[in-house]
């Protein structure tokens, strides 16, 4: 037994080398203009375009601002050789079928992700994932789309990822998945924080936090959707691998003592060859995006 065990390590160990010279694992892009796509109840998804980086580089995380006919789609670059995220700006327009190259707009000394944006009296505010630096920053455009600089910190000392913020009944309120230490990733944790002043560093924390403790649907996935005076919360299903398919939730009860969400949809990433995962949904006017992690072939 010990001689066949060695041997299927051994195997298995070259299974993997064999893998890594032959194919990379990268996040592209799809996305589809039309207006009536809902929230990814009924996306076929089958049925989106394509955009693919180049071999050296994933995009990831695609959040969407349309000015005047343009859709800006702020995403996470991460260069192989370099291993550290930061955001990066690609254009498309709906009578263009190739979109222009990536432009890098914002980056630290550390890895961000996640550019979670919003408009606020006319100034556009970024928060993008910066968990290496355990802060959740905020950002200010002072020249949109491209100059951004760094505007507050609205928590420190935190190991927030994905946060996401959302108005309802008078108060902002961030949902972030927290972990208990660097280095430690388990995502599995939903917190939420509220505020009356979206640009203050002074949030309540949710009483009932972690609001959801469960792998499979507690990471966010996107902007929170209203729909018929409903909200919907995207999430990551994050069971089988990291962002491996996405869900939709139902959000029955949020207030300062409650909350509550059913899921509705599971978005399995199944609709593509070479799919492995699926971990970003969203959607302004009439372009729909997501994100998708591919199986290519290096050469």
């Amino acid at each position: 037994m010990p001689i066949l065990s060695a041997y299927n390590r051994v195997l298995t160990f070259l299974k993997k080398i064999v893998y890594e010279l032959l194919f990379i694992e990268q996040w592209q892009l799809r996305y589809k203009f039309d207006k009536n796509i809902k929230i990814g109840f009924d996306d076929q998804f089958n049925t989106y375009q394509k955009i693919i980086p180049p071999k050296d580089r994933f995009w990831a995380d695609p959040f969407i601002v349309e000015e005047n006919g343009v859709y800006y789609i702020f995403v996470e670059e991460l260069k192989y050789k370099e291993d550290k995220g930061y955001i990066a700006l690609i254009e498309l327009k709906e009578d263009i079928s190739k979109p222009l190259k990536s432009r890098k707009i914002l980056e630290e000394p550390y890895h961000l992700s996640y550019p979670f944006i919003f408009k606020l009296k006319g100034t556009y505010y970024m928060i993008p994932e910066s968990t290496a630096n355990k802060t959740i920053a905020l950002y200010q455009c002072e020249d949109f789309p491209l100059k951004w600089s760094y505007c507050n910190t609205l928590m420190q000392n935190v190991i927030a990822a994905d946060s996401t913020i959302t108005f309802y009944h008078g108060k902002y309120w961030m949902f972030t998945m927290i972990e208990p230490e660097q280095g430690v990733t388990t995502n599995k944790d939903l917190h939420i924080f509220y505020s009356e002043d979206l640009l203050s560093n002074n949030w309540m924390a949710h009483p009932a936090n972690p609001v959801v403790s469960n792998v499979s649907s507690a990471r966010s996935a996107g902007n929170i959707f209203e729909d018929r005076g409903v909200l919907y919360r995207p999430s990551q299903d994050c069971s089988e691998r990291y962002g491996w398919a996405m869900c939709v939730n139902k959000i029955i009860t949020l207030n300062e003592n409650e909350y509550l969400e059913e899921k509705v949809v599971q978005i399995m990433p199944n609709w593509e060859r070479n799919l492995l995962a699926t971990h970003t949904f969203n959607k302004v006017g009439k372009l729909s995006m997501i994100d998708v992690l591919i199986k290519r072939r290096r050469f």
